[in-house]
């Protein structure tokens, strides 16, 4: 939403196009590559090595260096919640894609709240210098739930969400895509003419940036 009227389908799937294929092509394969989690992690370092590196997290910061290293003590610490959830996913028999919003509202509010303590257990790894490891632990986990979370960047969290909860992002999301689905009497996940993009936070992150302020 932008100024309090919804962004109109021909807007979102032309933004699309002009977020380039670098992002689109890296989100299209994190979906394929996550469907699965496999026990020993190698899933979860191949999706988020990939993200990470397309959204430059790799030139500086807490995952400059040895990547794939810094990504498997993420893993230790975490393998098992996500293991659980993307269990959850698969055994659920819901769309996939949609599945956040499909959920009933109390495994909804259930699932949100085992997202938020991932992430509070990622900070530690994720913090940096001059980040409080947000952005990199929201990016890390939609690498391997693109069908749950959001990839945060800093002027989202700051101007846009204006919090430091990412289950307030997630409650927001779904608000905010029930409402333009509700408005515009389409499917916010059709919206990608080469099907590349297919999960709801994938679109809804380029509602999010289309409604950051320009001013930032």
């Amino acid at each position: 939403m932008k100024t309090g009227l919804a962004i109109s389908p021909a807007e979102i799937s032309k933004s699309i196009i002009t977020f380039g294929d670098s992002y689109n092509d890296t989100v299209k394969e994190i979906i394929d590559c996550s469907r699965v989690i496999d026990n020993d992690g190698v899933v979860f370092i191949k999706c988020a090595s990939r993200l990470l590196s397309n959204f430059g997290m790799t030139r500086a910061g807490p995952f400059h260096g040895d990547l794939e290293e810094k990504l498997y003590s993420c893993w230790n610490a975490v393998g098992a919640n996500l293991k659980e959830i993307n269990n959850s996913v698969l055994n659920s028999g819901l769309l996939r894609d949609r599945y956040i919003l499909e959920l009933n509202e109390q495994k909804r509010e259930e699932l949100i709240a085992q997202i938020w303590l991932i992430t509070k257990k990622l900070l530690p790894f994720t913090m940096g210098k001059t980040s409080y490891g947000l952005v990199g632990a929201s990016k890390i986990l939609f690498s391997v739930f693109p069908e749950i979370v959001l990839p945060v960047d800093n002027a989202e969290w700051i101007r846009f969400f204006q919090t430091v909860d990412l289950g307030d992002v997630l409650h927001r999301m779904v608000f905010d895509i029930r409402k333009w689905e509700g408005i515009t009497g389409k499917q916010l996940n059709d919206l990608d003419q080469k099907k590349r993009l297919t999960t709801l936070p994938s679109f809804y992150n380029v509602m999010a940036m289309l409604a950051r302020p320009k001013t930032y």
